[in-house]
């Protein structure tokens, strides 16, 4: 049987389910009288507890599960997970016990588990899957992952890095263009029991563009699906992606891959963008040739949108459109290449609410090959945030502070678990930049202000540039329990 005041409860759960909250039962003693009304009440203020149970998903090999085209060979796709250390938890955690677990999905094997926090699990992904990160008990908060694929040779050589997401029912993906030779896959990863649909808007220079019919998708419980952007918007030049899920949530990247005639000019994936704001940060640009920031405006109103780079020295302004009209529903990519070379911050303000990334290329002398990298803007790091790292020739962890100044407590976590800090102060509308290389995850603790972030990653190879961009997003520490009890009435 099934009492009011439990159905009261599971609503509250499902209520809070994807939000970070806690619900507790509290069961008043007595006798429950026959017939009696008995309802749920909240008893107490909502409380920040720390997480119980907390999941990334990554996406898997980009290029296989798509339907006639075959799959891209000879990379490795790599998924590495690590939880926080404790020192940088103090405070705000208590240690306890827990696991950290990776397992392909639909029903693949375990990569691994570790019960002790500061270790890491690392597997490799192969056919037509994605991955799902686990961290309960103890080993909840503070959970990382990142998928990279690396190919050294051929028209597709390139470096990708992508960080495994918090699976949510809105993403906005902002990469790709037009060319015949450049294709954009479309990757929704659902980590849940039950199929989902899957709806899919684009967005282009002219504004909204009308979609073929694969624009609404079906993915399979624990599976992904997998489409070319060019089946559901054919040729768009500067596309921007809005994927909403029904009834249930999912992960979802958009890769670019470029072959430019004969030359390999790279891929790279781009992960969820913030929502529609009137600001927007992307920590990490590294501005060595054509470089660009794509901006959509996915409202009503025309935006005047307002653009600058973040320096070491402070802010500076763009060669040219600093300040553009962006049209309601329409996309525009504003040219930074002509900066200096260096790493900068790129703040983006409007009137309008906006979601933006930034592409940069790298490109050997002549027409050698090369690579592209597309980073996403991030939120401010309020709490925490990490990420493992991969083994390149450098790792370079770029700091921005916009508005006030900041400090940040920068964590690097050896192989062997052993933790180094540092604390790093950003001025305000500036950036810092902190060396990671050889380190196998990074965490950063916000000291006072706030800092957004993100890990330029350089491989050194004779066969020409390769590097990628990873965003930081806050890791899931802290959720909010409700304290509930039965009423008799």
């Amino acid at each position: 049987m099934t009492f009011p005041w439990a159905r009261a409860v599971r609503a509250a759960i499902l209520a809070a389910a994807g939000s970070g909250i806690v619900v507790a039962g509290s069961m008043a003693t007595g006798q429950v009288v026959a017939g009696a009304p008995v309802v749920a009440a909240i008893t107490s203020a909502p409380m920040g507890v720390p997480v119980r149970a907390s999941t990334v998903v990554c996406p898997g090999p980009e290029t296989e599960g798509l339907a006639g085209v075959s799959a891209v060979t000879g990379g490795t796709t790599t998924v590495t997970a690590a939880s926080a250390p404790t020192t940088v938890l103090h405070g705000l955690v208590n240690p306890s016990s827990g696991e950290l677990a990776a397992r392909t999905l639909p029903d693949g094997p375990a990569l691994g588990a570790v019960t002790e926090r500061g270790r890491s699990i690392t597997g490799s992904l192969t056919g037509n899957v994605s991955a799902e990160v686990s961290g309960s008990e103890g080993l909840a908060p503070g959970v990382a992952a990142l998928q990279t694929w690396l190919r050294t040779d051929s028209d597709d050589r390139a470096l990708i890095a992508t960080s495994c997401q918090v699976p949510r029912d809105s993403h906005w993906l902002l990469a790709g263009a037009g060319d015949t030779t450049r294709r954009e896959r479309l990757v929704v990863a659902n980590p849940g029991g039950n199929t989902l649909t899957v709806d899919v808007t684009v967005f282009g220079r002219q504004g909204p563009v009308t979609t073929t019919s694969n624009s609404r998708l079906a993915v399979p419980p624990r599976g992904r699906t997998v489409v070319l952007l060019d089946a559901i918007a054919p040729g768009e030049q500067s596309p921007a992606v809005h994927v909403v899920s029904t009834g249930g949530v999912v992960a979802a990247v958009l890769q670019d891959s470029w072959i430019d005639g004969a030359v390999g000019r790279g891929s790279d994936d781009v992960g969820s963008t913030p929502p529609p704001a009137t600001e927007q940060v992307i920590a990490a640009v590294p501005v060595s040739g054509p470089a660009m920031v794509r901006v959509l405006v996915p409202g009503s109103v025309e935006a005047v949108v307002q653009t600058r780079a973040l320096t070491a020295d402070g802010p500076v302004p763009l060669p040219q459109d600093s300040v553009v009209r962006v049209p309601a529903g329409a996309v525009r990519d504003i040219a930074v290449g002509a900066l200096p070379p260096g790493t900068y911050a790129v703040q983006v303000k409007s009137d309008q609410p906006v979601v933006t990334a930034a592409m940069t290329e790298r490109r050997s002398d002549g027409n050698g090959p090369s690579d592209l990298a597309w980073a996403s803007a991030s939120e401010p790091i309020d709490t925490l945030a990490g990420t493992p790292l991969p083994s390149v020739t450098r790792a370079g962890l770029v700091l921005a502070a916009v508005g006030s100044d900041a400090a940040v407590e920068v964590t690097k976590v050896g192989g062997d678990g052993a933790t180094t800090a540092t604390e790093v102060a950003v001025p305000a509308d500036s950036v810092a930049q902190v060396d990671v290389t050889g380190a196998g995850a990074v965490w950063l603790r916000p000291i006072r202000g706030a800092v957004r972030a993100g890990i330029v990653l350089d491989l050194a190879d004779p066969g020409g540039p390769l590097f990628s961009v990873v965003s930081l997003h806050p890791a899931v520490v802290m959720g909010t329990e409700i304290a509930v009890r039965e009423i008799r009435r």
